[in-house]
C-alpha cells in the first residue's frame, strides 16, 4: 500500500475550509479530498511549534519522553524505522531546519531531503569558510548565498525542480506498492509572503518585500501594528494557506485512490491571539487545534464523514501502521483511528501538551520552563511554574478568562492525567543536539531567533 503523509508547517484549524466554523477562504484541493475521507474536527498536537510537535506525530511519543525533543534518541521508534522493517520504501522531504538528520529524524528513509539548506557536499566547506570569516550577516556571506540559490535554480528546472512538491511527486510517481512518503510544506509559515494571485486573491496588493517587512513587526511587536496593518497580516497568512492548499493539490495528483492519504499541521499559529504573531512556546487553542484530514484507501468508507471525538497527534502513526498491516511497537502511546474512519465510535482521551523551551532559546530544553496541558473539548487545564488555571472552551472558545485552580467534576480527570504527567517527566535523560551556523541561520530567517 502506498501511503502519502502531508504535513503543513504552522497551520492553524480554523484556516481550513473543510473544518467546521472555519473563518479562512477556500481550500479547495483539501475540500475535495474531505468528500472522500474523515474530517477530525477535534485534533490536537502535543507541542506549540515544530521542535516540540513532531515528535510526537513522527513516533507516537509524548515531546518530553526518551529525552525530550532536542534529538530522537535511537531507542524512540520512528514511524519511519517500524515501516522500513516491514519491507516498507520510505521517503521523507522538509524545507524545515528543525527536522534535519542532526536532530535524529532520517532514520529509516532510504531518502531524507532537506530542500531549503544553503549548501551542497561539495560546497560545504567553502559554506562554512564564508560563515567562520564573515559571518551569517555579513554582506559577502548574503550574496555568496544568492548566487548559490540564483545558480542553482536553472538545474533545478532542467532536473524538474528541487523544491519539496516537485521531488515528492516524483518519489510518489517511481514509489513501489508497498512505499511510504512524508513531505513537510513550509508554507503557511512566517514570513507571509505567497505568490501575487494569492495575495490579489484576498484583496492584498503589497510586495514580497513589504509583506516580509511587516510580519517581521507583526512577530517581534505586535502591539505596534494598526488595525488595519493587522488585517493584511491576517489575509497575508490566509493568501499563504491558499498557496499550501494549492500545492496540496498537486500532491494529490500523483497518488490514486489505494493509496492512504494523511493531512495535518504541526502546529496552528497565534494571529494576534494572547498578545503573539507566531508560534511562540504556549499551549493555547490557536497552536495547539490542527486540522485532521484522513483519507483511506478505496472503499475504506463510503462518503464524507465527520468525527468530533477529539484525537491527538500520537494517534496518527498507530493509524498508518494499521493499514500497513504493521505492528506498532510498545513504546506507542496512541491508537489506530482506523475505527472512527470506517465510522464506528471511538472513547474520548485528554490530550496532553507540553513545553520546555524560551523564546529566547527555541528548541532547548529548560525545566524551569516547563508547561503542561491536557485538554478535552470542553475544558482545559495548565500548569506553568508555580500558576495552576484552566478554560472552559465552550463558554471561553478564545481563552480569554483563566480560572485559578479550576475544581469540580468536569475538571478531575484534567487534574489526574496532569499529575500523572508531570510525575512521568525526567528531564535527567535529556539529550542535546547540536546547532551549526547555517542552521541558526536559517532558523532566523523564519524569525526563531532574533
Amino acid at each position: 500500500m502506498k501511503t502519502l503523509l502531508i504535513t503543513v508547517d504552522a497551520w492553524r484549524a480554523s484556516h481550513a475550509s473543510f473544518m467546521p466554523n472555519s473563518t479562512a477562504s477556500r481550500t479547495p484541493a483539501l475540500e475535495s479530498l474531505a468528500e472522500r475521507g474523515a474530517v477530525f474536527t477535534q485534533a490536537v498536537s502535543h507541542g506549540p511549534a515544530t521542535p516540540y510537535a513532531f515528535p510526537a506525530l513522527l513516533t507516537s511519543t509524548y515531546p518530553l519522553d526518551f529525552g525530550g525533543y532536542e534529538r530522537i534518541r535511537e531507542d524512540r521508534t520512528l514511524l519511519s524505522e517500524r515501516l522500513a522493517d516491514a519491507g516498507y520504501t520510505c521517503t521523507g522531504i522538509h524545507a524545515n531546519p528543525w527536522l534535519g538528520e542532526r536532530y535524529g529524524y532520517a532514520r529509516g528513509y532510504e531518502s531524507y531531503r532537506d530542500v531549503g539548506a544553503f549548501s551542497s557536499p561539495t560546497l560545504d566547506s567553502g559554506r562554512e569558510f564564508l560563515i567562520n570569516r564573515f559571518g551569517l550577516d555579513h554582506p559577502v556571506y548574503r550574496a555568496a548565498q544568492y548566487l548559490f540559490r540564483f545558480g542553482s535554480a536553472p538545474l533545478y528546472r532542467l532536473r524538474g525542480g528541487a523544491d519539496e512538491v516537485s521531488l515528492a511527486r516524483r518519489a510518489l510517481a517511481d514509489a513501489p506498492a508497498d512505499s511510504f512518503v512524508w513531505v513537510h510544506l513550509l508554507d503557511p509559515h512566517a514570513p507571509y509572503t505567497p505568490p501575487k494571485r494569492h495575495r490579489e486573491a484576498v484583496g492584498v496588493r503589497l510586495g514580497r518585500s513589504s509583506a516580509t517587512q511587516l510580519t517581521t513587526r507583526a512577530q517581534h511587536a505586535p502591539d505596534s501594528l494598526s488595525e488595519r496593518e493587522r488585517e493584511l497580516v491576517r489575509k497575508l497568512y490566509d493568501a499563504s494557506v491558499r498557496h499550501a492548499d494549492e500545492r496540496v493539490g498537486a500532491l494529490l495528483s500523483e497518488v490514486g485512490d489505494d493509496a492512504l492519504v494523511v493531512v495535518t499541521a504541526d502546529h496552528g499559529e497565534a494571529l494576534f491571539e494572547h498578545g503573539q504573531v507566531g508560534h511562540e512556546p504556549a499551549l493555547y487553542d490557536e497552536l495547539v487545534h490542527v486540522p485532521l484530514l484522513i483519507r483511506p484507501p478505496a472503499s475504506g468508507i463510503a462518503g464524507p464523514l465527520v468525527v468530533d471525538t477529539q484525537v491527538r497527534h500520537v494517534d496518527i502513526a498507530p493509524t498508518v501502521l494499521d493499514y500497513a498491516g504493521v505492528d506498532a511497537p510498545s513504546s506507542f502511546r496512541g491508537r489506530s483511528l482506523r475505527p472512527a474512519i470506517e465510522g464506528r465510535a471511538i472513547p474520548e482521551r485528554p490530550a496532553v501538551t507540553e513545553v520546555a523551551s524560551t523564546r529566547q532559546t527555541p528548541g532547548r530544553i529548560d525545566e524551569s520552563a516547563l508547561q503542561i496541558g491536557v485538554r478535552l473539548p470542553t475544558h482545559k487545564l495548565i500548569s506553568r511554574g508555580d500558576e495552576l488555571y484552566g478554560f472552559d472552551l465552550q463558554a471561553d472558545a478564545g481563552e480569554l478568562a483563566p480560572i485559578p485552580n479550576p475544581e469540580g467534576a468536569d475538571w478531575r480527570p484534567l487534574h489526574r492525567q496532569l499529575r500523572e504527567r508531570r510525575d512521568a517527566i525526567d528531564f535527567t535523560g535529556t539529550v542535546a543536539a547540536e546547532r551549526d551556523a547555517a542552521v541558526e541561520e536559517r532558523l532566523r530567517e523564519l524569525g526563531y531567533l532574533d
